[in-house]
């Protein structure tokens, strides 16, 4: 209960890797805090009673709940992110959200026109597309759990709030959710389900539109009872949006519409063109005076200072109060401090949040550079024909260059603390991650990456060999012979090494280097092989994509017209994503069939990296793509100046992406 002791005596200075920087409220089920990830990263992170840790049932419903909403990944949604629904105390950390409640929203500067309602309504539909699609039901959608931000509203709580408040309710027969915005079915004790979300969907639109609910205001069970068995008062609603509202209201959840057929109503609603972009996803969705307050808001950069949340420290010593920190002007709380609608509302330097796409730093690191950077520990390690730079992953500034006898053109490797390059002068070096003071270096000719697992760092070299040294020593562990050059990365998934050689694949005892099974390919593997589910994958120079079994090198599909690859596959979400010498990012289902292919300006790709839902990649064209998974679809392309030749590291909401003209770039995502 060490976090907890922390938090009666003040507030904690870290939970889990989060390093907490201010306290932003409490409610029922504990408090909320914003916290800063090793990558610099903002988000908050909800720490929960420790009576309520301590009922078995709450632990446990909690948990599931909270397995469920990281399923949930939609553009108007503000996930989870992390969590830890066992430790002392239990916690979780959610996407931060630039903005403000639409509760305050309304408060403060009055109901909506229409057109942004609508605009809103079409946000908060296919918010819940993605909660539903994720098996999730909301249960307490209201004006408190929708944030608005410049780009959009967010939805926030999906399936957290219940448990907690379920774990009390349930008990006495008391119903999840807040009075005058549950549906008639959750005050009737009936099965809850998606058109639940639908109803309360129709409430809020309803309040933002009119200032008030459609069943009125009073004591919790005079609402109630008007919601089970009277008709909703939908006079006061524009013309356009009543309809829509009265039948996300109908009293049997099978008379309301799916969220599917709202979403092409409220496009027609607003424009009657249900294919033309009517959301929320642009500048000047909101009402101005709402966009002023939005924009108006800041975060706390220093950690939290003892007492409440409201507590001010202006008088005292001469800091300024909560209020001036979070840059709200007179008349604007801008946050919500009840239960756990507090999110991070800007960046720590009191800017907007940059938008997906957007430069946060730029470094020189000099030298040309074709290395992929590596991050950890809120550092970021890029190599160059000079050097070997550690930089600020949150600044951008060095934390220590180290020039190297002519630093490797491969990709730094970190793990423990340290930072493991080859070099042109044929070794492997091992690096202090926070000083940059050698550790051991070995003899290992042309090497490429390496891979460090269990203790063991395993390296390729052009002299056909691939070397196990001790990690810790550089003691030489084995060496296998191999049929061509090395000089890819190797990849090591349990007690196996897949690696790669100018005629195939090979895979090796982790502990002895005896070879289990070689497969031939047509042409040579330059990348590093995937391996995923049991199969490895790999691509050829010419122009062959392989799936072949982890267990025993039997080929389970040839893609023969993959494209000439040079670089190393991903895989995720049982699809293989390839970049091809031609300029072409190509998706295979794991089965070999295509799914899709996006094309560059030029000739020349890097290896991709999956996260999320996104597929980044690096191109010769002086770009990084940002590539939609499932679709195929741009999300947007950051100009880099100069040809990229390396994979990006993606890390805490930011892409990492260095060019051969010596720059390391620091882009949001």
């Amino acid at each position: 209960m060490e976090a907890f002791e922390a938090l009666e005596a003040g507030d904690p200075r870290q939970v889990g890797r989060y390093r907490i920087v201010a306290r932003l409220g409490a409610g029922g089920m504990g408090r909320v805090y914003l916290g800063r990830s090793p990558g610099g990263r903002a988000v908050a992170v909800k720490l929960v009673r420790p009576e309520l840790v301590e009922d078995g049932e709450f632990r446990r419903r909690f948990a599931r709940e909270v397995a469920a909403a990281r399923r949930v990944n939609g553009v108007f949604t503000a996930g989870v992110v992390d969590a830890d629904p066992d430790g002392s105390p239990a916690w979780l950390a959610t996407a931060y959200v630039p903005g403000i409640a639409l509760g305050e929203a309304v408060a403060v500067h009055g109901p909506w026109a229409e057109k942004p309602v609508l605009a809103l309504g079409a946000g908060l539909a296919e918010a819940l597309e993605a909660i539903h699609a994720a098996g999730v039901v909301h249960r307490d959608l209201k004006p408190s759990n929708i944030l608005l931000a410049a780009d959009g509203p967010r939805v926030i709580d999906f399936g957290i709030s219940v448990a907690g408040e379920a774990s009390a309710l349930t008990r006495t027969g008391g119903a999840v959710g807040t009075p005058g915005f549950m549906s008639p079915e959750q005050l009737t004790g009936k099965p809850v389900g998606a058109a639940s979300d639908v109803f309360s969907l129709g409430v809020v639109l309803a309040y933002t539109a009119t200032g008030s609910g459609p069943f009125g205001s009073g004591p919790s069970h005079a609402l109630s009872f008007r919601v089970v068995h009277e008709e909703p008062e939908l006079a006061p609603l524009p013309r356009l949006l009543r309809p829509l509202v009265a039948d996300c209201l109908a009293k049997e959840p099978e008379a309301r519409p799916l969220v599917a057929e709202l979403l092409e109503r409220f496009a027609v609603a607003a424009d009657g063109d249900p294919g033309a972009n009517h959301g929320p996803t642009g500048p000047g969705w909101l009402p101005e005076p709402v966009t002023t307050m939005v924009r108006a808001v800041t975060v706390p950069t220093q950690p939290p200072a003892s007492g409440s949340a409201e507590e001010t420290a202006g008088s005292a010593g001469g800091r300024p109060s909560r209020r001036r920190l979070l840059g709200i002007g007179a008349g604007v709380t801008g946050l919500v401090v009840a239960g756990w609608n507090i999110h991070d509302l800007g960046s720590s330097d009191g800017r907007a949040r940059p938008s997906p796409g957007e430069q946060l730093w730029r470094f020189p690191v000099g030298g040309l550079v074709y290395a992929s950077p590596a991050v950890a520990d809120g550092t970021v390690y890029i190599s160059s024909s000079r050097h070997l730079c550690a930089v600020d992953v949150s600044s951008g500034r060095a934390r220590w260059k180290r020039p190297l006898a002519g630093v490797g053109l491969g990709s730094p490797v970190v793990g423990d603390g340290v930072v493991y390059l080859n070099s042109v002068d044929d070794h492997l070096y091992a690096l202090d991650g926070a000083t940059g003071e050698q550790r051991w270096r070995v003899f290992a000719a042309g090497a490429g990456s390496p891979a460090v697992a269990d203790g063991i760092a395993y390296v390729g070299g052009a002299d056909g060999h691939l070397h196990a040294v001790d990690a810790a020593t550089g003691g030489q562990r084995w060496v296998y012979g191999a049929d061509g050059f090395v000089s890819t990365r190797p990849v090591v998934v349990g007690a196996v090494v897949y690696a790669a050689s100018r005629s195939g694949l090979y895979a090796l005892d982790a502990a002895t280097g005896d070879q289990r099974w070689s497969f031939a390919t047509e042409g040579t593997v330059f990348g590093a092989p995937a391996v995923a589910d049991g199969v490895v994958y790999a691509g050829s120079d010419r122009g062959k994509l392989y799936a072949v079994r982890a267990s025993d090198g039997e080929r389970r599909w040839k893609s023969p017209d993959a494209g000439a690859a040079f670089s190393a596959p991903a895989v995720a979400g049982g699809v293989v994503y390839a970049g091809t010498a031609d300029g072409k990012l190509r998706a295979v289902d794991t089965d070999g069939h295509g799914r899709w292919k996006f094309s560059t300006r030029k000739n020349g790709l890097a290896s991709p990296v999956v996260a999320g839902q996104i597929v980044y990649i690096g191109a010769t064209d002086h770009h990084l793509y940002a590539v939609n998974a499932d679709t195929g679809v741009s999300r947007w392309r950051f100009d880099t100046g100069a040809p990229v030749y390396s994979s990006p590291a993606v890390a805490d909401g930011v892409a990492f992406v260095s060019t051969e003209n010596g720059y390391l770039y620091a882009v949001a995502t």
